[in-house]
C-alpha cells in the first residue's frame, strides 16, 4: 500500500483538503492493520514447524536408538535407515500440505 505522501505527490496541495484530511487517519490506521496481518500470517506458521522439527527430531533419535540395539543385541533386521529417510521425506511434504507451507 501506498503512503499518504505517495498518493499525493503529484498533487501536494489537495492534502490540505478538509474531506482528504478526515480520510488519512483511518487509511493510515488501515495500513498499519494490513502489515500487522501480514506479520500475523508468518507468525502462525512458526508453531507448526516447530511442532513437525520436534516430530523430526524424535523419530531420528528412535530409529537411531533401535539401530544401536539391533547391533548391541546382534538382531536382525536392523534398521533400514533409505525406507526410514523415504518415509520422513513423505511425512514432512504432507505436513506442509496439511499446514499450507510452503518451502520453495
Amino acid at each position: 500500500m501506498k503512503t499518504v505522501k505517495e498518493l499525493f505527490k503529484e498533487q501536494p496541495l489537495l492534502q490540505n483538503e478538509p474531506a482528504v484530511q478526515e480520510l488519512i487517519a483511518p487509511y493510515e490506521k488501515l495500513c498499519d492493520d494490513f502489515i500487522e496481518r501480514g506479520q500475523m500470517a508468518e507468525m502462525s506458521k512458526e508453531k507448526p514447524l516447530k511442532e513437525l522439527i520436534v516430530q523430526m527430531l524424535y523419530a531420528i533419535n528412535d530409529e537411531i536408538k533401535k539401530d544401536e540395539e539391533s547391533v548391541l543385541f546382534k538382531e536382525i533386521p536392523r534398521v533400514d535407515f533409505k525406507a526410514a529417510v523415504n518415509n520422513l521425506e513423505t511425512y514432512i511434504y504432507t505436513y506442509l500440505k496439511d499446514y499450507n507451507i510452503r518451502i520453495n
